[in-house]
Formats: structure tokens, C-alpha cells, sequence
């Protein structure tokens, strides 16, 4: 197995069992792929039974024009690329991408596996185009080990309450999940993931796990919780690369987007890899009244609303080799009747957040947290 060379940098971090590193000769690429996606708090997964997962980035356009010469379809999808494999099971990206690809294209690449490493080639792309295809394959790579592991990617927000258990929140888009994943990480807990969240089988039960998708959200969420302005005077990564203030750019986003770091500079939130996963909330429109109403349900209806909100998992056509290695498998009927369910009806909108919350806590290991503003129920 070939050693990392000594003129190369590379970055380590942690995403629930998968134990990553990321290698490159340019050490802004690899500070840059650090900068979004090291969370700024240490996994609490358990030491033992993690897998590794080792990804280098390498420039080599001569290899990228061989492997180009040799590759055939059909074409496989990985977010908003095609891919073509090789003979010797390279794949290689290089145009023709889908017809609803929204985002800049990725320069060409090309993703293979040998002898413990997975390696990105690159042409003569820049240290910004590396690092945001890095980034990309990185989060893969991840997803396709944790769905290994029985992993169910679940359109879903997480937080972490003070108990240092999770929340997870499903519920369609503009249901709030991402609010209430906020304010709940803003009592002294962390945030997990915004909008897509893993449930991942593990030491003890099940385990919410980030999925390796940045913090973002609507400017409605952060004039809920009072950020909008303090947002508007930062200067982030993803908005005009750091250099101006959000309120200064051409365009405001429609979401707000941001590091591990910023989100605790700006937002006042840790973020965190991954937490044991205690509750499963289900979120619907307000049945009408003026305070969000929240009940228990039995684990078939956690079941449906897992089911209904589950999501493909963010490998695409990327396996792990997992040959020779046994998986824990388990399915959501299982999930659902180990992990406490709740419904709750709520507007947005019009009613606040910690009264939400407040209602979700009550009946939850050690209730809401101390001096909490929500309404009891």
C-alpha cells in the first residue's frame, strides 16, 4: 500500500463511523475542503468499529487524456455530472452533463479506487475548482459508507439539545425543520444537518449523521431567531468567497449558506458530526388555533412519515468496497420502534419557534432545557 508523500497536506476529520482524510500537494485546497466540512465539535462516535476512508487529490491531465480516450457509456450521475467508466473501472467526468443541471459544471476528473485509496485526478484546474470537486466526491464517498452501513438518508434537520441527544425533524420544504433545528442548537446543544440528515445504525441504537451538506437557510428562519442583520454583516466563504459583507453582494441568496466555522461565529452554533439519535419529529401545517399543538404516535406512523420523507442517498452510482464486511442493516419499521415519535402541527410563520419547541421537549429526557421561553402546553 503506497505511503501519503511527504510534500503533500492532508486534513482528517470524522462523520459518525467514517474516519476521513483528504490529501492534496496544494495545502489551500485542502484548507479549503477543510473549511467546509471539519465540524467544530469532536465526534462522540465510539472509537471502535469506524470505518476509513482515504481520498488523495492528484493533477494529472496526461492520465486524465488516456483515460478520456478509453471511456465508454452508458453514463452514470453523480449530482449534477455524467460519468464514464474505464476498463479498469476509473470513472471519468468530462462534459455532456445532464439537461437539468443547474450549477456550475465541474472541470474534468476522474474517480478511482486502488489498494486502499480512493483518487481524484484533476486536470490543470485551479485550487477553488479542486477543492468544490473534492468536496463533492468527498460527501459521496461518505454517503456511500454509511449506506453501507444501513444508513437512510431522510429529508430531514438535526440538532443536538443540551442533553447531547439528537432531534431529528422531517417534514416537507417550508415546514420549518431547519428553524427548530436552529433554535434547538442554539440552547447549548450543536446543529447536525439542515434539510438532509442520515440515520445510521450504530453503538447503542440508531445515530443522526450529518450529511456532509453546509448549513444553509432562508432569510424567513433567520429573522425568526433574530440573525438576519447580524448576517447580513458577515463576510462568508460561499457568498463572494469571504471578501464582502452579504448586504454588499450583487444579489442576496435565497439561502444563506455557511462553514462550520461561520455558523458558529455568525449564528452562535456549534456544529457537530453526528449525536445518538433520541426523537423523531414529524412536522405538518398548523390544524388552526394560535399555539402549535404537538402528540405522540405509534411507530407506524413514524414508519409512513419516514418512508414518505426518505431521499436517494447522495452516493449516486459511487459503492463502497465492502466485501468481506459484514453491514447492519436494519429497516425503517425497525428504526421506527426503537426511536420515539411525535407529530407536530405548526405555522412558521406566524407562531414563534420556542413555543414550538417547548411543546417537542416536554416528555423529553430531562424536559426543556432550564429558563426556556416556550409555551407549556
Amino acid at each position: 500500500m503506497p505511503a501519503e508523500p511527504s510534500d503533500r497536506r492532508t486534513v482528517r476529520a470524522q462523520w459518525g463511523p467514517v474516519s476521513w482524510s483528504y490529501t492534496a500537494a496544494d495545502e489551500a485546497e485542502t484548507a479549503r475542503v477543510a473549511a467546509q466540512l471539519v465540524t467544530t465539535t469532536p465526534s462522540v462516535w465510539p472509537a471502535y468499529g469506524r470505518l476509513r476512508l482515504r481520498v488523495r487529490s492528484m493533477r494529472d491531465q496526461t492520465a486524465l487524456d488516456r483515460l478520456e480516450r478509453m471511456a465508454s457509456g452508458p453514463a452514470r450521475r453523480l449530482r449534477e455530472e455524467n460519468y464514464w467508466r474505464t476498463p479498469d473501472g476509473t470513472w471519468l467526468c468530462c462534459g455532456d452533463r445532464p439537461a437539468d443541471a443547474a450549477d456550475p459544471a465541474l472541470p474534468r476528473h476522474a474517480i478511482g479506487h486502488r489498494y486502499g485509496w480512493w483518487t481524484i485526478l484533476h486536470d490543470d484546474s485551479g485550487t477553488e475548482q479542486r477543492a468544490r470537486t473534492g468536496d463533492i466526491v468527498l460527501r459521496a464517498l461518505v454517503a456511500a459508507a454509511l449506506s453501507a452501513l444501513g444508513g437512510l438518508t431522510v429529508h430531514a434537520s438535526a440538532a443536538i439539545g443540551r442533553d447531547g441527544r439528537a432531534i431529528a425533524f422531517l417534514g416537507d420544504s417550508g415546514t420549518g425543520k431547519s428553524t427548530l433545528a436552529l433554535r434547538l442548537a442554539r440552547t447549548g446543544g450543536g446543529f447536525v444537518s439542515g434539510d438532509r440528515t442520515l440515520l445510521v445504525p450504530g453503538p447503542g441504537g440508531w445515530w443522526a449523521v450529518g450529511s456532509g451538506l453546509l448549513p444553509r437557510f432562508r432569510w424567513g428562519t433567520l429573522d425568526a431567531l433574530g440573525l438576519a442583520t447580524r448576517v447580513r454583516e458577515a463576510a462568508l466563504l460561499r457568498h463572494g468567497d469571504g471578501h464582502c459583507r452579504v448586504a454588499d453582494l450583487p444579489q442576496a441568496p435565497a439561502k444563506v449558506v455557511f462553514t462550520p466555522a461561520e455558523a458558529e461565529r455568525v449564528l452562535g452554533v456549534r456544529t457537530a458530526d453526528c449525536a445518538p439519535l433520541d426523537k423523531l419529529v414529524v412536522l405538518s401545517p398548523a390544524e388552526g388555533g394560535g399555539v402549535p399543538v404537538a402528540r405522540a404516535i405509534v411507530p407506524e406512523v413514524t414508519a409512513a412519515a419516514v418512508r414518505a420523507q426518505s431521499l436517494p442517498c447522495d452516493a449516486g452510482f459511487l459503492a463502497w468496497p465492502a466485501a468481506g464486511r459484514s453491514t447492519q442493516v436494519r429497516d425503517i419499521a425497525g428504526l421506527a420502534e426503537e426511536v420515539a415519535g411525535s407529530a407536530l402541527g405548526w405555522d412558521p410563520v406566524r407562531q414563534r419557534a420556542e413555543d414550538a419547541l417547548g411543546r417537542v421537549l416536554v416528555g423529553f429526557p430531562g424536559g426543556a432545557p432550564s429558563g426556556w421561553r416556550g409555551a407549556a402546553p
